[in-house]
């Protein structure tokens, strides 16, 4: 089972180690559309935006929203499954829920905790942001659940190969309404405990994900809106792996039960007043509970439990006719909680072999406390009108190192002509180190936050009353990175530095086609570079994650009222690596090897592209609407390479073998959506 397959390597290197979003045009404008300074008014806001219907009708979604995130320019997936946007780390990236941060968006095993059919609006930010978003060096994901319909109770049934869904929504009043979802998975209807996935691999446990969403809201008069939302996600899964097992072969740390049990929660109560069409606040507190509890090899484990309390004021106030002032404050007080027993390595994604950086096994647990505090303000000034300057500022500070950065934020837009808009932006940002680089006993409590400075220029042009384009040209500088010390060179016992620098560049350029509601579509292509200079070593390298060349290409045809059909091309330079050129004694362990490493990242795997293709089919079924669903993901069979890894083998001369890694072949879904 690939899943499974996919959650060993996962839980392995968990222990080891200006906007490029669809514009927002209408279609019957035939100019692209001016930055005015606005407000909202207290309406639900119950539907989608056309930037997110046209995100979700990406083909071979599956029913999992994130997956269309990698046909935007500059987003490639990593080869855990998490994002990387523009050459920068995984971990450099933020997923925000509401504008508040939520629990992981993306689940180890596969897909996502997001339901498509209740979100509002799902946005990518990859550099040079305002100062209301802030804790990323990198992209931000901006997720906004909508708000529930006031309309009859109805009820929306989703069954496909992968999940199962419910939901329930309607009006409780005149001025309340609620919706409620649950889904859960389908695979382990379709395997079995004890069953052997391949040589060496039994499933003890049937891997199982759920999640759920809650949303009740009251509207008592034009200018009072409550919200309230609990919204959850867990996955369990495990797999007892064997002397016999590839993994087994590989690295005998691993050989046992292999398992994952992790869990978030999440709780969140707003307050929203309007106190004029462009004068506007928001109160949101919440509460986020994440668990999270990995077992693998001779009982070895880690268990945390991380707590979030978040409190957040923003407000949105007109200073004069051209001027707007948004202003705000956020509290959050993180606990984590973690026990483990483990063979530690000290690693970043820096090294070729983290195996230099092997420690003892050790047991721990501890309690972690850390308090932030932000206050952020940004002015929107409409100069002419053809002319907006935003200016900001935000102040993040937090009292785990007692640091406080304050980051400048800007950006001009300038309308030469109607038809082409000019952005320039800059920015600089922080985040917080890694909570396991900066734990007492196992990690460098003094270590410094990680920061980057942004510089965005965009160029969006309405080519046409169908064709728009846009034109992204950046470059990101990235400083005190955290630097994992070679043993020999650490009598300190510090682990980490935080003295590593970076650079991502590149271009990108997005051509989408509005159509004429028949078919619509998007070229997205970007070119980028990226680098990391070490100073132990006073060597500069590329980055593990640089992919230069991006190509994604999505088309959706409606013939007619009742067929949709849509396909969608990706293809991407391969990332690097460091090629194995031999192997060595693994001194932990008789009879072992380990790999010897070649040039740091001078290798690139081959060329990645995969085509998926979609077709729906709206019906009726038992007199109720229904659609259907038929997609086949990786139609061509590709067999992408993943990555490379040395295997102990008797058999061959050398004592051993280079086998490849190769992603998911092709893949044949059928889903059943039915409303009632």
């Amino acid at each position: 089972m690939i899943t499974l397959s996919l959650l060993a390597a996962s839980i392995a290197a968990a222990v080891g180690s200006a906007s490029p979003n669809l514009p927002s045009v209408s279609k019957e404008s035939n100019q692209v559309e001016r930055m005015e300074v606005t407000g909202r008014r207290n309406q639900a806001q119950s539907e989608p935006t056309e930037q997110t219907e046209r995100l979700l009708s990406v083909a071979g979604l599956m029913g999992d929203p994130m997956e269309a995130i990698y046909t935007l320019p500059g987003v490639v997936q990593s080869p855990f499954g998490q994002p990387v946007v523009r050459g920068t780390s995984p971990d450099d990236t933020t997923f925000l829920l509401d504008s508040q941060r939520t629990g992981s968006l993306v689940n180890v095993i596969y897909g996502s905790a997001l339901n498509p059919e209740l979100l509002r609006d799902f946005t990518l930010h990859p550099a040079a942001y305002s100062a209301e978003y802030g804790w990323a060096t990198g992209g931000i994901f901006a997720a906004e659940l909508r708000d529930p319909r006031q309309q009859k109770p109805a009820a929306i049934l989703d069954l496909n190969m992968l999940r199962t869904s419910l939901l329930v929504e309607g009006a409780l009043s005149d001025n309340q309404s609620f919706y409620a979802g649950y889904r859960r998975s389908t695979m382990q209807y379709f395997i079995k405990n004890n069953e052997e996935l391949d040589q060496g691999e039994t499933i003890t446990r049937v891997p199982i994900l759920d999640d759920y969403q809650l949303r009740y809201q009251w509207r008592p008069g034009t200018q009072h809106k409550w919200t309230f939302t609990a919204l959850g996600a867990s996955e369990k899964a495990g797999l007892n792996l064997s002397e016999a097992s590839e993994a087994g072969r590989t690295n005998p740390e691993f050989i046992g039960d292999l398992f994952l049990n992790t869990s978030w929660h999440s709780q969140q109560l707003s307050y929203e007043f309007f106190a004029a069409p462009r004068q506007h606040w928001i109160i949101r507190a919440a509460n986020l509970t994440e668990n999270e509890h990995f077992g693998y090899g001779d009982e070895q484990f880690i268990r945390s439990k991380t707590q979030r309390e978040q409190l957040s004021l923003h407000w949105h106030q007109p200073l004069s006719t051209t001027i707007q002032l948004v202003t705000g404050v956020e509290l959050e007080r993180l606990e984590l909680d973690y026990q483990f027993d483990a063979i530690l390595y000290y690693c970043t994604d820096h090294q070729a072999d983290c195996d230099d950086n092997r420690g003892g096994r050790e047991r721990d647990q501890d309690r972690l406390s850390i308090q932030s505090k932000t206050a952020f303000i940004n002015a929107e000034w409409q100069l002419h009108p053809s002319l907006q300057w935003v200016l900001g500022s935000r102040l993040e500070t937090q009292n785990y190192t007692n640091q406080s950065s304050l980051q400048p934020r800007t950006s001009i837009h300038w309308f030469p002509v109607p038809q082409l808009e000019l952005i320039a932006s800059a920015g600089r940002h922080q985040r917080l180190a890694d909570l396991e680089k900066i734990l007492p006993r196992i990690g460098n409590p003094e270590l410094d936050t990680p920061m980057a400075n942004h510089y965005n220029l965009a160029a969006k042009l309405q080519l046409s009353h169908d064709w728009r384009l846009r034109l992204d040209l950046y470059q990101q500088t990235m400083y005190r990175l955290a630097r994992a010390i070679p043993v020999e060179q650490d009598p300190q016992q510090l682990r980490y530095l935080s003295d590593m620098r970076g650079e991502s560049k590149g271009i990108e350029l997005l051509l989408e086609a509005l159509g004429d509601g028949r078919w619509s579509g998007w070229l997205a292509a970007s070119y980028s570079q990226s680098n990391r200079y070490d100073p132990n070593t006073e060597q500069q390298s590329r980055y593990r994650m640089e992919t230069p060349l991006v190509l994604s290409a999505v088309i959706n045809y409606r013939p007619g009222n009742n067929w949709q059909y849509a396909a969608v091309l990706t293809g991407r330079s391969g990332m690097l690596y460091s090629p194995i050129i031999g192997a060595k004694p693994n001194p932990h362990y008789d009879g072992y090897l380990l790999p010897v490493y070649g040039e740091f990242n001078s290798k690139r795997l081959p060329y990645y592209h995969r085509l998926d293709v979609e077709a729906k089919r709206s019906a009726s079924l038992f007199s109720y609407p229904a659609e259907f669903t038929f997609a086949i993901r990786n139609v061509l069979n590709q067999n992408n390479v993943s990555g490379y890894y040395l295997l102990h083998d008797q058999q061959e001369p050398d004592g051993y073998r280079i086998n490849k890694d190769v992603d998911l072949g092709i893949f044949p879904y059928v889903g059943m959506k039915l409303w009632f």
